[in-house]
């Protein structure tokens, strides 16, 4: 009974920890300029039209020049 408990309450702590491991990486990645919607698009390029393509192509590389400009001055632009 005590090894059942123990067991139990093992397994619940490590999936608390790993699903904290997950949520600390996830807003690390978003917080220090991690895109979901540009890793999106890339994962899923294949599957579009040209004309689609062609629309993510000048989303990513407005997002790109965006960020491009805001590295380059000292204060960040309001989006």
């Amino acid at each position: 009974m005590t090894s059942d408990l123990f067991s139990l309450i093992f397994i619940t702590a490590l999936l608390i920890l790993i699903v904290v491991l997950f949520i600390r990486i996830a807003i690390r990645i978003r917080k220090h300029g991690g895109s979901l919607t540009t890793l999106m698009f890339g994962s899923t390029y294949e599957f579009y039209n040209k004309d689609k393509r062609k629309a993510i192509e000048q989303l990513v590389e407005t997002k790109a020049n965006k960020k491009m400009e805001e590295e380059s001055t000292d204060k960040p632009q309001e989006v």
